[in-house]
């Protein structure tokens, strides 16, 4: 990243700034900036599963031959892994050329995710499809306010960000289902009323919506062949329906439809089949055969793994584990419990990060085994998880040779 870019962003503190829904497109007028009108502008809006979700979805386009851009957040090594065009991040150099660009008086006005929100603009002002990933909440991200999307996915809604988009299911879900588009998926809802506040928006506002409940036996097959966690699965299937309605309503894409046979069960088999791999880190990555990484940082994402976990293995992990303070921790180790051998808590630098003594009171409470992580075991299994930043840190400490194995 350039060292311009990364010390003006380092300036803006907080990724995420309080909302003002009114100042991201007065900035965004005053940089001239604005897409394409031929583009076609994908939002991906859900508290799980949204990176996954629009990779999938941005690697079905370029399989048919679409020039296709993904922003997606938060990165993990590297802030050039946010904006991805056709397969790859693209260079430091593209991301330097796009920050300067634009006028870094106006930018200085911008909260830290609307000036990474503009750079996406500028990056992919040459793509034919842009999938966008909201921030945080919906209605009032720089995502939804600077930009009109023909379609929206949801991913499923559950409890996160509460400092933000209120403390009840029914707020949080209200705030992201207002974003809605004139199109929109709505993918596996554990929460009824989540399922009602949409169901009432499409109503209100006469808009098109499809519900997805249920996994094709194909892409379970897939999933399990690639050995993708099971949660995977569903994002999956969400992607593929968001790609079937996308070429089927929205008119720029119709001249794909030929190239698919949507009527035909087999044809998601040999779409499947030249599908590329997914290629975003950190869900339930394997490491090494003994170490899996999860990005997992709240309550539902817990509840997926454990999902997976079950089924994956017989045996305990020891958790390489910290956690925000304000992500629950006692409910996520709560719930991972019956798998966790002991938790070795891994040291980060975060002002969000839990107080040690408070994340060892909860394991106490739990009679969950814990200690200061040090080392690794080359006998033992490892599950690193407990938000971005720890998967971030350990993944930079390994590679770097920073982390012993003995």
């Amino acid at each position: 990243m350039s060292l311009r870019l990364e010390c003006f962003l380092e300036q803006k503190g907080a990724e995420y700034a309080p909302f003002n829904p009114k100042r991201a497109p007065k900035l965004l007028e005053q940089l001239h900036l604005k897409f394409n009108k031929n583009q076609v502008i994908i939002q991906i809006i859900g508290t799980n599963g949204k990176g996954s979700t629009g990779r999938f979805l941005a690697l079905m386009f370029k399989n048919l031959g679409v020039k296709t851009g993904h922003f997606t957040s938060p990165h993990l090594l590297f802030l050039r892994e946010r904006f991805w065009i056709d397969g790859e991040s693209v260079a430091e150099s593209v991301l330097e050329n796009a920050f300067d660009s634009l006028d870094i008086e106006i930018l200085h006005k911008a909260s830290y995710f609307e000036v990474l929100t503009f750079l996406a603009f500028r990056v992919f002002e040459k793509c034919e499809v842009v999938i966008l990933e909201a921030g945080l909440g919906g209605e009032y991200d720089s995502t939804t306010t600077c930009s009109t999307p023909q379609l929206t996915l949801f991913t499923s809604i559950g409890i996160d960000h509460e400092e933000f988009l209120g403390k009840s299911i029914k707020e949080i879900a209200t705030t992201k289902l207002n974003a809605m588009a004139k199109l929109s998926v709505l993918g596996f809802q554990r929460e009824k009323e989540v399922i009602s506040i949409a169901e009432k928006i499409v109503k209100e506002k006469d808009l098109e919506l499809e519900k997805v409940e249920e996994i094709p036996q194909n892409i379970l097959e897939y999933v399990k062949e690639r050995n993708y966690p099971h949660y995977q699965a569903q994002n999956l299937t969400l992607a593929w329906k968001a790609l079937v309605m996308a070429i089927k309503k929205i008119p720029t894409l119709k001249r794909l439809e030929s190239k698919i046979d949507f009527d035909l069960n087999f044809s998601l088999d040999s779409f499947l089949r030249t599908l590329p791999l997914l290629d975003l880190q950190g869900r339930f990555q394997s490491l090494t055969p003994k170490i899996f990484l999860d990005v997992l940082h709240n309550v539902d994402g817990a509840k997926a793994l454990l999902e997976h976990y079950i089924t994956f293995s017989e045996d305990k992990t020891i958790l390489i584990y910290n956690s925000y303070f304000d992500k629950n921790p006692k409910a996520i180790l709560s719930l991972l419990k019956p798998i966790i051998e002991r938790v070795e808590i891994f040291e980060v630098e975060n002002s969000r990060i839990i107080k040690k003594g408070a994340l060892e009171k909860i394991l106490k409470a739990l009679e969950i085994p814990y200690c200061d992580f040090s080392h690794l075991n080359k006998e033992s299994q490892y599950l690193v998880c407990g938000s971005f930043s720890v998967v971030a840190k350990f993944l930079k400490d390994f590679k770097e040779k920073k982390i012993k194995e003995e």
